[in-house]
């Protein structure tokens, strides 16, 4: 994938999904630590992970 497209398609995110997004896969955190940061349950935060991943499949055609 381009780049570029990998970015434009982050930027169509909404700003929790994309901060949760960036806190586990590009920070490398663990989901617990990227929940306590965020102040929200476990749970939400893989919901908004599984939820922005879903987004990029399909803004990428993937």
């Amino acid at each position: 994938m381009e780049l570029h497209a990998v970015d434009a398609a982050l930027q169509t995110l909404p700003d929790e999904q994309r901060e949760a997004l960036a806190l586990v896969l590009i920070e490398g955190l663990p989901y617990r630590q990227a929940a306590d940061l965020l102040g929200i349950p476990i749970g939400t935060l893989t919901s908004r992970i599984g939820r922005a991943r879903q987004s990029l499949a399909l803004a990428l055609g993937v």
